[in-house]
């Protein structure tokens, strides 16, 4: 992975400092996802696609349910829920309840292997 040095100005001691920031090599879409897991596999590109399609209907459904749901070797997704901050425990009624984010929390052995990203300077400004 590239990386970048950036200079940021810390508002504290108001000491300029300097930190690595990743450089994004790209999007990876559905498709070329679906055809690198097809090279791996006795499956086509398509069957892939398909999978992943379902894989979503099904995750979304069960995540509005209440539901966290874990991809073994990758990690648990799960809908975090809040509201605004109510005098008494009637007024928070369930309308006044939103989904805030969809969480992502790493398998341990996924986040393991982050020792074994090999890193490089970016050589543009």
């Amino acid at each position: 992975m590239r990386y970048r040095v950036k200079q940021k100005r810390n508002d504290i001691n108001d000491k300029t400092m300097y930190y690595a920031q990743p450089v994004w090599s790209g999007l990876v879409g559905t498709r070329e996802l679906a055809q690198r897991i097809a090279e791996r596999s006795t499956l086509s590109a398509t069957d892939v696609r398909a999978a992943i399609y379902g894989l979503v209907e099904v995750m979304e459904g069960l995540l509005h349910e209440g539901y966290s749901v874990k991809l073994d070797d990758l990690g648990v997704f799960r809908l975090s829920a809040t509201s605004a901050g109510y005098d008494s425990p009637e007024a928070c009624t369930p309308h006044r309840v939103h989904a805030a984010k969809l969480c992502f929390r790493a398998d341990a052995q996924l986040k393991g292997n982050l020792k074994f990203v090999k890193f490089e300077r970016d050589k543009r400004k």
